[in-house]
Order: structure tokens, then C-alpha cells, then sequence
């Protein structure tokens, strides 16, 4: 029986990874008998609560009193399961194995750091995506992100419609996720209006290219909303143009909520959405056609994306995510406890 788990997050950020750990130890401290913790730096106490155990985090993956410390907090746990997240959170387990006694799992969120020779010190590897592990010779267990569907807008959300289209973007507004190729679309898209939900540093630059372009009200930056769903469902199309991506949740949060995606051939969009709603490239012209093109015809826009939706539904989930990662967890104990 699995009694105690703990979680690791070795990252500064609060992105697609943290919020996976957040909601997979939530659900798990609600729905198993099981005591579970998440070893992070004190800035993560906002989104974990009171599950947070406390470590510096920053100092360096070799530094000694690191190392030192975290095998002290996994032993004064008595953690059973320790659960890495990212490559850093990998390397620092590694570095514990042989001072504990907690079985390792890792979960690989993206291709940045694909070696195989860090993940082979570990019996159970978990990856969010077929396209992190794509040119990975080990086996992993493929268990995608998955959204809590219970978490619903109680109300509609309203903004001003234009007569024609309405595209949604809802993205940390960084150069990364291509905003300025889109506002570059959008003199080509002359009846649709532009949604933008999220904040960050690229705002400025970006509000300042919509006037550059003479869009005027046609873009509508929103800011931060907890209302994205709603929004989801207002919307015609979400774009995620963006440069580089891994599993994102925008994407995950969009199909469960019925809106189709146009997005760059980037991370794990291909394993969901249509070929033909793929960017071959990122030039504002290539994307200002396919927007076009997927908005001459809603009704076969919807046609087009209702098995993506009915799988979605299938697999996207929170408890899917929960419930596959416990099987791991178990399938590990269960060889630990074979091999005595």
C-alpha cells in the first residue's frame, strides 16, 4: 500500500510543470489514503498551500549541502514514493539514491534536456507527451496533462463582438509564444476580432504593434483572467503560433472546452490536432491563410475537431492523469517488493 509520497520541483518558474505537480498532489492528498508533500523552494507556498515542504531549490544541481539536505528531508519524511519533475529534479534524485530508501519516479515535461543516460537511473519514467521521449531508446509510460473538468465559469463571459470571427490567444505574453506574428495575421483578416488573455513582458511591445498596424478596436488585450474557459467557449478559434512549445495546458483546456485550435507544428500539437489546422511555418501571411481558411466554414471547423473533443474528453483529464500515474507508483512498489 502506498502510505507516503513526495514531489519534487527544482524549477523557478510558474508554468505548465508546476501546475501539473499542484493538481496531481491534490488530487492525489483527496482521493488516496496517502500523506503527500511537495519538496519545492517557499515562492511555491502560494500555489501548493500547506503541502509544501521547504528547500532552496536555486543553489546549484552539484552543490553538496543541497544534495545533503534533500536526502534529510526525503528520510525525515518517510517518503515512500519520490517523484521527480524536470531534468534538474532528476539529476538531485539521482544524486539521493544511494541515502534513501524512497522508490524514484521522473516525469519528463519536455525535450529540453532528452538524455538517456539520466533517465536510465530510474525503474519508473513517466513523459507528458510521445514527442518529449520521441528520440528515447528507454520505455516510458506516455500519461498526458490532464485539466480537472469539474472546474467550470459559473456564468458566461462577455466582451464586445464584432460582426465577424472571434480568435482567442491565452499565453504568457513572452516572444516565445509568437503574439506579434499573429497581430502581424491580422491586417489580412479584416472582419475578425482578436482576444488576448495573460500578461508579460512582451504587453508593451505587442499593444504597440497593434497600433502600428492600425487593428484598433479589432484587438482587445484582456490581461490576466480567470475566466479562460469561458472565453474558450465565446470564441471561434484559438491560435498558439508560438515558437517552441512542450504539452501545453492552453491546448489541453481549449479541446475539453470545445474550441478548435489553429497552432505551430510545435511540442505535442501534432498528436491532437488535424494536420490540416497545423502551421507548415510561422509567416504571417501562411497563418493569416490558415485562419482564413478554417473560419470560411464553422460548421465543418466543428466537424473537423468532434472526435478531437470526444478524445479530449477521454483522456485529458485530471483523474485520467491521476489515476495512470498511481498505477505507475504501484506497478514500482509492487517490483520493489517482488525483487526481496
Amino acid at each position: 500500500m502506498i502510505q507516503s509520497i513526495c514531489h519534487l520541483i527544482a524549477s523557478r518558474e510558474h508554468g505548465g510543470m508546476e501546475k501539473h505537480v499542484a493538481d496531481l498532489s491534490r488530487w492525489q492528498a483527496h482521493n488516496t489514503g496517502a500523506r503527500v508533500s511537495v519538496i519545492a523552494h517557499p515562492r511555491y507556498r502560494a500555489t501548493l498551500d500547506e503541502s509544501v515542504d521547504p528547500l532552496n531549490t536555486d543553489r546549484s544541481r552539484h552543490h553538496p549541502t543541497l544534495i545533503w539536505r534533500l536526502a534529510n528531508q526525503i528520510r525525515a519524511g518517510e517518503y515512500q514514493i519520490a517523484h521527480g519533475h524536470g531534468s534538474k529534479s532528476a539529476q538531485l534524485l539521482v544524486g539521493v539514491q544511494k541515502y534513501t530508501d524512497a522508490r524514484q519516479v521522473i516525469t519528463r515535461h519536455n525535450v529540453r534536456h532528452p538524455r538517456d543516460k539520466l533517465a536510465s537511473a530510474f525503474s519508473a519514467r513517466i513523459a507528458v507527451s510521445h514527442t518529449a521521449v520521441a528520440n528515447s531508446r528507454l520505455s516510458w509510460n506516455i500519461i498526458p496533462n490532464g485539466v480537472d473538468t469539474a472546474v467550470r465559469p459559473a456564468t458566461p463571459v462577455e466582451f464586445p463582438v464584432a460582426a465577424g470571427s472571434t480568435l482567442l490567444v491565452a499565453a504568457r505574453l513572452v516572444k516565445l509564444k509568437g503574439v506579434d506574428l499573429l497581430l502581424q495575421a491580422m491586417p489580412e483578416l479584416p472582419d475578425t476580432q482578436l482576444i488576448i488573455l495573460g500578461e508579460g513582458p512582451e504587453k508593451e511591445n505587442l499593444q504597440k504593434l497593434s497600433d502600428s498596424l492600425l487593428l484598433g478596436g479589432r484587438v482587445n488585450f484582456i490581461g490576466y483572467s480567470d475566466q479562460v474557459s469561458a472565453f474558450m467557449r465565446a470564441a471561434d478559434l484559438l491560435v498558439m503560433p508560438s515558437r517552441n512549445e512542450g504539452a501545453p495546458y492552453t491546448l489541453i483546456e481549449a479541446l475539453l472546452n470545445h474550441c478548435p485550435v489553429v497552432a505551430s507544428r510545435v511540442g505535442n500539437a501534432g498528436e491532437y490536432i488535424p494536420n490540416q489546422y497545423l502551421l507548415d511555418d510561422r509567416e504571417p501571411a501562411h497563418l493569416a491563410q490558415k485562419l482564413h481558411t478554417a473560419l470560411q466554414d464553422k460548421q465543418r471547423l466543428q466537424r473537423d475537431f468532434a472526435p478531437v473533443f470526444a478524445r479530449a474528453g477521454r483522456e485529458l483529464t485530471l483523474d485520467n492523469m491521476a489515476r495512470a500515474t498511481w498505477q505507475v507508483y504501484a506497478q514500482l512498489v509492487s517490483q520493489c517488493a517482488s525483487s526481496f
